[in-house]
């Protein structure tokens, strides 16, 4: 997947993604067997066995990124570690999953409501009140897309059902 080249403390390390592990130098480690920290189901950050500094894995939405004592490698810009989930971050979840009414396309609305609110919820990048705003935002937005495509889908069949 990805290949990350680095110097930590003096020592040259080589970090390569894998699908479900992370190869450091040759020698790989699954991600489930690294310390990490988990929001309900999702895991948010993974610590890598590298003694001279911090380095962590850092969930993103579309990937993992790598953090090297505080910094992401990719943009450089300071990493602020996952904090405590808000209260109203587990309403809009619960939210979220009752897309799950909605079938298949319910479903994955729910999908990614619960990946968004959880990431945007601990991220320290924004401000609290734009973290829930954006949320919310999904939320309706995403409850109104699939109510326009269900009447789209029943006017399609009445149609065929009329001619």
């Amino acid at each position: 997947m990805r290949t990350y080249n680095i110097e930590v403390g003096g020592t040259p390390y080589v970090i390569k993604q894998r699908a479900y592990s992370v190869e450091i130098n040759g020698q790989r480690y699954a991600y489930r067997k690294l310390p990490g920290r988990r929001v309900l189901f999702l895991t948010l950050e993974v610590d890598l066995p590298i003694p001279e500094g911090e380095v962590m894995l850092v969930m993103g939405m579309w990937s993992m990124e790598l953090v090297v004592n505080g910094v992401r490698v990719r943009s450089g810009k300071p990493y602020a570690p996952i904090g405590k989930v808000p209260a109203w971050a587990y309403v809009v979840c619960v939210l979220d999953l009752l897309h799950i009414v909605n079938g298949a396309l319910g479903g994955v609305a729910a999908i990614i409501g619960i990946l968004l609110t959880i990431r945007l919820s601990v991220s320290e990048d924004l401000a609290p009140a734009l973290r829930l705003a954006l949320s919310l935002v999904y939320l309706v937005a995403s409850w109104i897309v699939l109510f326009l495509i269900a009447i789209l889908i029943h006017a399609a069949g009445a149609a065929i059902y009329l001619s």
